[in-house]
């Protein structure tokens, strides 16, 4: 075990480690401490001190299992919002003073023993922390580094220790990075809003990012994101979890109200079976129409269907003003943008995280709201721990080109040569997609196509250009600047030398589609290709190494 990275929550945190037979990141789980299935990646980030003097703590999905989670002196949620703040208060339990750092080292201390019982010993531990508490999170994590993260093994070397934001933590895990990007993290959680444009960090060689606890300070800030703007609000999953009970309440319930205040039984708007119910069918209405549940009523020891659908739960959102919260985070956040010349259509990459980022409407807000930008949602529980750890371990095998490559094609309408973009400067390696290309003839009965693969340079112009962005096609218009284009193989005299060559048997005609030529880069920084032969359905390249990046 090389490293472990620790997203570290507000509502869960999420732990992963690298899987050598995959050559991915995976979140590690633990039976005792997760979520019960589908959100079993996280580990509720919640504390009950059983002992204070002696550090005897419970955390995760225990507490909630065991009913400690009601509001009691006990009970410690939203920990990291409390060390984020300038919380003065600090009760004494067991004549132990009970600050929020101490919490926070209580519950990492607990999470580094159950890693271990899992014989689990990382050699580097990756922490993230939000942008705008920085400093304050590197402040704490140094003073309480030796006891919450020393293994006290003979033999065996304490971990390091490095810090990296949440923002570029998720923009690594979506793999929507380029040094000196702009990204927009939205993070929905459990209780809190938060909007966070930031510039990735300037430094090229990404496994440098971050800040290792103990050593020399960034002063130039080339290894952290600037963080441009951000917004928030307190409203999250478990409002909207209450706002769901306080339906079913009205709406299931009301018939036996009656009964209930004579049996002075509980209320169920407060039930945490009730409460737990609602939160699967918020979950479950991210991806189907309707949601049912069955909840028995011990008044009347009856069992009652519960049913909603998403147009139901819309209508509570936009009742309950979520909706228009959000929008006002959203116009906050561009606001504070455009003041340091920032508009929405310089913003190229949306990532979401947290749970409620899943609702369909929350997305076709923020994708009507920002339609110049790609939208990243596909790991809202995982993107910033799995980020994280590529600092570490993925990003061993995955760099960036320093040059932009391209194409070298004829126009016979315009006849002239032309160029089409197919890697950009500062595209990842090894690919995850291939880039796909259609080529046609460019006079009748061709016996073959070469390609010919070229470094392209800045030059003052305008045109239109298609071009390779991070794993994504995309088309830009009037820009400021074209390039040039440089061959990467000419012999003596100057002369072009193709790097592929595809014979074609039938002749190649003019108006047809005739070749499908898929571009790859290897771990090796080899551009690979292989061309499929769309007329014949045969290959007649394929994986083949055809020129050497840089």
């Amino acid at each position: 075990m090389k490293a472990i990275a620790i997203d570290f929550g507000s509502s869960n945190t999420v732990i992963a480690h690298w899987n050598v037979a995959t050559n991915q990141p995976e979140t590690v789980k633990f039976a005792d401490l997760n979520r019960p299935a589908p959100l079993d990646s996280l580990v509720p980030s919640l504390v009950y001190v059983q002992d204070a003097a002696a550090g005897i703590i419970e955390i995760g999905q225990p507490v909630i299992d065991r009913g400690k989670d009601r509001p009691q002196p006990r009970f410690f949620n939203q920990i990291k919002r409390r060390l984020m703040a300038n919380i003065m208060y600090a009760p004494r339990i067991d004549g132990v003073k009970i600050s929020p750092e101490w919490v926070g080292q209580q519950f990492l201390r607990q999470l580094l023993r159950n890693l271990r019982s899992q014989q689990i010993f990382p050699s580097e531990i990756i922490l993230t922390v939000p942008v705008d508490a920085y400093e304050k999170y590197l402040r704490w994590l140094e003073g309480c580094s030796n006891e919450v993260f020393s293994l006290d093994l003979p033999n065996v070397a304490d971990p390091k220790v490095r810090i990296l934001d949440e923002p570029t933590a998720a923009a690594l895990g979506y793999g929507a990075i380029a040094p000196h990007d702009l990204v927009l993290v939205i993070d929905l959680g459990g209780g809190t809003l938060d909007l966070s444009l930031v510039r990735l960090p300037q430094h090229h060689d990404v496994t440098q990012w971050g800040e290792q606890l103990g050593a020399s300070q960034d002063p130039q800030g080339e290894y952290r994101a600037v963080a441009i703007a951000k917004s928030g609000y307190s409203i999250g999953g478990e409002d909207i979890d209450q706002w769901l009970m306080e339906d079913c309440w009205a709406n299931y319930f009301d018939a036996s109200l009656a009964a209930r205040e004579q049996n002075n039984s509980q209320d169920n708007s407060q039930n945490p079976i009730l409460k737990l119910l609602m939160e699967r069918i918020k979950i479950k209405l991210s991806d189907a129409e309707t949601a049912s549940a069955v909840f028995f009523d011990p008044v009347t020891q009856s069992a009652i269907e519960i049913n909603y659908t998403r147009s139901q739960l819309e209508a509570i959102l936009e009742r309950k003003g979520f909706y228009r919260i959000l929008k006002i985070a959203i116009n906050e956040l561009s606001s504070l943008a455009f003041n340091k010349g920032i508009l929405k259509g310089d913003i190229k990459h949306i990532l979401l995280v947290g749970g409620c980022s899943m609702i369909p409407s929350v997305q076709a807000l923020i994708a009507d709201q920002f339609k110049m930008a790609q939208i990243h949602s596909h790991k809202p529980f995982e993107a910033i721990a799995h980020g994280a750890l590529m600092l570490s371990q993925g990003l061993q095998v995955q760099d960036y080109l320093c040059h932009a490559y391209a194409i070298r094609y004829w126009d016979r309408h315009a006849e002239q040569w032309k160029y089409q973009t197919i890697f950009r400067r500062g595209q990842v390696y090894p690919t995850r997609r291939p880039f796909e290309l259609i080529l046609r003839a460019s006079q009748p009965n061709q016996t073959e196509i070469t390609l010919t693969i070229g470094e392209l340079s800045a030059r003052p112009h305008s045109m239109a250009e298609i071009s390779f962005d991070g794993d994504r096609l995309v088309m830009e218009f009037d820009r400021a600047v074209s390039e040039t284009f440089q061959p990467l193989k000419t012999d003596d005299n100057g002369q072009v030398i193709t790097q592929a060559i595809a014979k074609l048997d039938p002749l190649g005609q003019p108006d047809c589609d005739r070749l499908k030529v898929l571009f790859d880069i290897s771990e090796k920084r080899e551009l690979i290709i292989t061309v499929v032969d769309l007329l014949t359905k045969s290959y007649l390249l394929k994986n083949y190494p055809v020129a050497k990046l840089i």
